[in-house]
Order: C-alpha cells, then sequence, then structure tokens
C-alpha cells in the first residue's frame, strides 16, 4: 500500500506574514485594489506593500486608500508603500495625500514611474500632507509630467521636519528649477535632508553649481547629493536670471562643456559630503557626552517647591537657596554652589561644536526628572526593545555561561546587548539606535548648527 503524505502548508517567513509583495502581480484597477484589500484584512497586522508594476491606475488607488484611511485600514502600522508604475494621475495622488496627511506610521513611500502632472493644486494639497506626516523617504522619479511646475509649487512650500531622502530624478527639470531648490537647501528650518537625487534632468552644469554653492554656505545635513546626467555640456544661457543666491557664477570665464569643471564639481561633492559627515558625527557625539554628564551635575530632587517652575528655573532657584545657607557643608561638590551661568558656562565647553540653542535644548532635558527612564526593568521583554544576536550569546558559545535572555535586551552594565544585539549585526533595526536618533531629532542635535 503505498504510503500516504501529508500536505504541509508552505512555509512563510516570518516578515513575510506582515508584509505583501505583490511585484508585477497583474493586479488592475478596482479588482487589483479589491484582492489588496483581502490580503491586508486576513493579516493581523501589516508593515509594508510592495505593489509596483501592476496597473491599479486612479480607481485602484482610489479605492486602496479610501481602505487604509479608514478606521480599520488605521489599524495597520503600514511603514513602506511602493507604488512604482501603476499608471497613478492626480486623482490617484489626491487619494494617496488624504492617507499622508498626519500619518504617524508611514516611514517611505515610492511612487516612481507613474502618470503625475504637476497640477499646482494637487501638488500643495501633498505637500500639505507630507509636511504634517513623519514621511522620511519619497521618491518621485521617473515621473515626466511634473517637470518645473512641480517644483515651483512643490519646494518653496516643503517644510515637512522628517523628512531624510528626496527623490527627484528624471522629472523634466530645468533651470527654472535651480532657484527653488538653491532656496530650499539653503534653509536649514526648512530642510533636513540627507539624501538628495537629482539625476537625468537639464539642470545644467551653471545650475548644478550653483545647487553645491548652496551647500558649501548654508547646508550641513546633506551627506548625498546626486546630480548625473544634467545636460551639463547643454546651453545654459538662461539660468542667471533665475539664479536665486544673486551671486554672479565664479567660474564665468571657462567653458561650460569642459569636462575639467565637472571633475571640479565632483571634487568639490566629495568634500562637503565629508565636511558635513564629520560635523554631524561631532556634533551627536558631543550631545551625547553633554547630556550624560548634565544629568549628573545640574539634575535635582523634583520633591521640593521649586520644581513646580520649568527645569532651568528650578536650578536657578535652587542655586540661590543654596548660596544664602550660612553653614555650607564641606562634603557637598562646590560645582553646585556656582551660579547657574557659571554652572552652564563650564558644561558648554564640553560641547564647543553645539550651538547655544542645541545646548539649552540639552540641558533643559537633562534637568527634567520626567525625562528620566524607570528605575525597575520589565518583567516582561519590552517589542521596542533589541534583540540579542544569539551567535553573540556566551551562553551558546562552547562552554561559555551567562544569562540566555538578558532583560529586556541589555546586558548587566545597560548596553545593548555588548553592543552585539542583532541590529548591530544589520539582521534587524537597532532599537535603541532608533531611541538615539529620536532624542537627537528632539533636541535639534541631529546636524550641525552654525548659529
Amino acid at each position: 500500500m503505498a504510503s500516504e503524505h501529508k500536505a504541509f502548508a508552505p512555509k512563510v517567513p516570518l516578515s513575510g506574514r506582515t508584509q505583501i509583495h505583490k511585484l508585477d502581480a497583474g493586479l488592475t484597477s478596482v479588482r487589483g485594489a479589491q484582492d489588496i484589500i483581502t490580503m491586508i484584512s486576513e493579516r493581523r497586522t501589516v508593515t509594508k506593500l510592495v505593489l509596483g508594476h501592476n496597473d491599479l491606475g486612479n480607481e485602484g488607488t482610489i479605492v486602496l486608500f479610501r481602505f487604509l484611511e479608514s478606521a480599520l485600514g488605521r489599524n495597520y502600522p503600514i511603514s513602506e508603500i511602493s507604488l512604482n508604475s501603476n499608471g497613478i494621475k492626480d486623482e490617484g495622488l489626491v487619494a494617496i495625500s488624504r492617507y499622508l496627511k498626519e500619518n504617524r506610521e508611514l516611514k517611505e513611500l515610492f511612487l516612481q514611474g507613474n502618470a503625475f502632472t504637476g497640477n499646482p493644486a494637487v501638488t500643495r494639497a501633498f505637500v500639505e500632507a507630507l509636511n504634517s506626516s513623519r514621511l522620511e523617504i519619497i521618491s518621485l522619479t521617473t515621473n515626466h509630467g511634473l517637470g518645473d511646475a512641480f517644483i515651483e509649487s512643490f519646494m518653496p512650500h516643503l517644510n515637512a521636519p522628517c523628512l531624510r531622502e528626496l527623490h527627484i530624478s528624471s522629472i523634466g527639470l530645468t533651470p527654472r528649477s535651480v532657484p527653488h531648490i538653491v532656496s530650499y537647501i539653503r534653509s536649514p528650518e526648512r530642510c533636513r535632508l540627507h539624501t538628495l537625487r537629482c539625476n537625468g534632468n537639464s539642470l545644467g552644469l551653471r545650475g548644478v553649481k550653483s545647487i553645491i554653492r548652496a551647500i558649501q554656505q548654508k547646508n550641513y545635513s546633506l551627506i548625498s547629493m546626486e546630480c548625473w546626467a544634467n545636460q551639463l555640456s547643454g546651453d545654459n544661457s538662461n539660468l542667471p536670471q533665475h539664479m536665486s543666491d544673486g551671486e554672479e557664477d565664479e567660474d564665468e570665464e571657462v567653458d561650460e562643456t569642459s569636462v575639467e569643471v565637472w571633475k571640479v564639481c565632483l571634487a568639490q561633492l566629495g568634500g562637503l559630503r565629508m565636511r558635513n559627515e564629520h560635523l554631524k558625527k561631532e556634533t551627536q557625539g558631543q550631545a551625547l557626552d553633554l547630556l550624560r554628564y548634565s544629568r549628573v551635575l545640574i539634575l535635582r530632587s523634583s520633591l521640593r517647591p521649586e520644581a513646580l517652575a520649568s527645569p532651568l528655573e528650578a536650578l536657578h532657584l535652587r542655586t540661590q537657596a543654596q548660596g544664602s545657607e550660612e553653614d555650607t557643608r564641606r562634603d557637598v561638590f562646590p560645582f553646585t554652589h556656582l551660579p547657574t551661568e557659571l554652572q552652564l558656562s563650564i558644561l558648554s565647553l564640553l560641547a564647543p561644536s553645539l550651538s547655544s540653542a542645541q545646548r539649552s535644548q540639552i540641558f533643559s532635558y537633562a534637568a527634567d526628572p520626567s525625562t528620566l527612564p524607570p528605575l525597575l526593568p520589565a518583567l516582561r521583554r519590552n517589542v521596542a526593545s533589541c534583540l540579542p544576536d544569539p551567535f553573540a550569546n556566551p551562553a551558546l558559545s562552547a562552554g561559555g555561561s551567562g544569562s540566555l535572555w538578558p532583560v529586556n535586551g541589555t546586558n548587566r552594565d545597560g548596553h545593548c546587548s555588548g553592543g552585539q544585539c542583532m541590529g548591530a549585526m544589520n539582521a534587524v533595526s537597532c532599537n535603541k539606535d532608533k531611541e538615539r536618533i529620536r532624542w537627537l531629532d528632539a533636541v535639534g542635535c541631529s546636524i550641525y548648527d552654525p548659529e
């Protein structure tokens, strides 16, 4: 008798249970959108939608995002959506904008190769939604119909504090767009980008040089600036009348078709990248060091009456009270008897690269007892904590001993599994790194501030 083999369900990776990958799957219009909605509804959680190279069009996009912005759809913490090459037009972009408005979950949105036209009203609705969201990456590459009209309506109103990457390659830009791009790059209060991709347009060599000059003079956040294939040898005679910085071209006497000029531009971009990387590293490192020492030296008990005031005001009141005491104990650290201004001035020497505004934010945070972490560890592992790397754990090594699963994914020293969490091994994102980045953003110390 032939043995019967029991049919098993196909193995599904853990990541596949929360991610829907339907790349080039023949999803069409409303029917395709309904199929996607069914797949979402069958899962307890969904974090990623990869739906590129289908044909959802306007109708399917509207149906899909009407569901996503509903009360049921909002229960799914979707952090990434890819809708490349789906034939989406302006009506679909409006539906996407409604979902994006005040969205706190979506981090990455890819809309390459669609059919947007750069309609001013649609663009304004889109940029307003983007400004209110926490989106970090937006790609509009190869939307050839956008052009200068899109940039003229988009860039002047772009003020998205969480946006880190902007991809606007091959969208039909000409020198008309240069002043708007330059104005945005020169505004540190609006531009927090670390990556700007502007390849395959027609900005011209002078336009590219104007952008490089803006980075050199006013921008310390951009680490990656791409501007390849921008008709560098083309006619740029109309650019100067659109220049927003009012400066003459430094290389006006140089042949604009010269390959050597472009090589100089590349060298300048490389130098600016190294400058911004160094200043970013110094700023973030000094901010963390300043917090560490400020916690010890200026944090006081919140049980005293002056705690009702703001943190820095409370510190000033306590210093005045201590100075009025006739009998000063010798065992008290003398630093605490100095005037508040002098204490903060001394601490500022630990972070010479920070601006006064950045240091003030850190002092206020350090002096506030409510920002301290809980004293007792959680009995159950926090889902937001780091996962220790099992291969780096001594308990799993030959002859090793120790805790198999530290509480909250930390070792006895409170570090992230001794620097060996799975995020450190690029297996998953390190949540402690994410928290650190969020704190740096909150106190305005994620990038260098020249004041």
